[in-house]
């Protein structure tokens, strides 16, 4: 019997979502993403069967479907599983049961369905392994492949920030040359302060962002010259805020992330919901020095930069409007795939 289990962070977005989708970052003078992995983790568990019977199961949703291969990888239930199921399996092999969970709220804004895939995608390629000598992935293979699934089943466009926020966690800075992504990944300890401020507040009230996105993206490419001067004055924002980063200038990331996020809330009014409005101004009010909702076009979770004298009352203050804070912190790591 062969079991395997994947566990990655999910992502909060810092500056430059939305650039993260091809081919938007190669019309724009300058374009990055800066974007953390977080401990609220995504998990899957595959265990081999001794017959031909499939078995997807997911403890979050409650759902659970079994069948052969050709009923599982086409079923309606549980379509990402089912899909990677059909990429990274045959149905000569045996029969597997994948169980997975999410620590993420549903619509979060924190890529928890991607940050899912690649632990689905890492935990059934090293069953493969183990199965058939199959080769390591590259980062770049499993971003391509949960990227491609994604795809198949949303119908939009999707960008990969979330991909490779799952897959190295920490402190991620995405550019864009021509031909390649290129991805430098620096530890926690990089900026200290980023961990050390760091509050994640739930609103209660999630939206699907892949929506937002694809309009955005048609209006873009329909020729909308203002929606592209507007996105180049993001890229512009998130560029200074990954260099900001680099030279290890806490206070100008805050300041760029903050600038960035004004443009995008001109760019996408309905990227704040009212309740997220009412948490945003009380983390204010109360000393926080940066607010902004995840996720490109408006999830659940708001990531909150406080001072550390100044956290313990700018919680309560997100508490006392009906914010649920969630237990996370930086991660110091991105994918973990371990045989039980």
């Amino acid at each position: 019997m062969v079991r395997v289990r994947a566990q990655t962070p999910t992502r909060i977005d810092l500056a430059g979502g939305t650039l993260d989708i091809w081919p938007i970052p190669h019309i724009l003078d300058q374009k990055a993403t800066v974007n953390v992995g977080v401990t609220l983790m995504a998990t899957a568990e595959i265990t081999s069967r001794n017959d031909d019977l499939f078995v997807l199961e997911s403890l979050d949703q409650e759902v659970q479907v079994s069948g052969d291969f050709s009923k599982i990888t086409g079923g309606a239930d549980l379509p990402l599983l089912g899909l990677l199921l059909a990429a990274l399996w045959r149905k000569e092999l045996p029969g597997v049961h994948i169980k997975t969970s999410a620590e993420s709220p549903a619509g979060a804004g924190l890529g928890g369905s991607s940050c899912l895939g690649i632990a689905v995608a890492g935990a059934l390629w090293r069953a493969r392994q183990l199965i058939e000598g199959w080769r390591t992935p590259t980062d770049q293979d499993l971003v391509q492949l949960v990227g491609d699934v994604e795809a198949r089943l949303i119908h939009t466009p999707t960008g990969i920030q979330d991909y490779w926020g799952g897959l190295r966690g920490r402190l991620n800075l995405i550019s864009y040359p021509y031909g390649r992504v290129v991805v430098d990944t620096l530890p926690p300890n990089y900026l200290p302060q980023l961990a050390d401020e760091l509050i994640l507040c739930y609103s209660g009230k999630s939206r699907a962002s892949a929506i937002n996105n694809w309009e955005i993206f048609k209006r873009l490419f329909d020729g909308d010259k203002q929606l592209l001067k507007t996105f180049n004055a993001i890229g512009q924002c998130a560029s200074a805020c990954a260099d900001a980063v680099r030279n290890q200038n806490y206070e100008d990331l805050v300041a760029w992330s903050r600038q960035e996020w004004h443009l995008r809330t001109k760019l996408w009014p309905n990227i704040e919901t009212p309740e997220t409005k009412i948490l945003d101004q009380a983390a204010l009010d109360s000393g926080a020095r940066l607010t902004r909702v995840c996720g490109a076009g408006g999830g659940g979770v708001m990531a909150v930069l406080a001072p550390i004298q100044k956290r313990p009352q700018v919680e309560q203050a997100l508490r006392e409007k009906g914010g649920r804070l969630l237990n996370a912190s930086v991660a110091s790591e991105g994918l973990h795939v371990e045989v039980l």
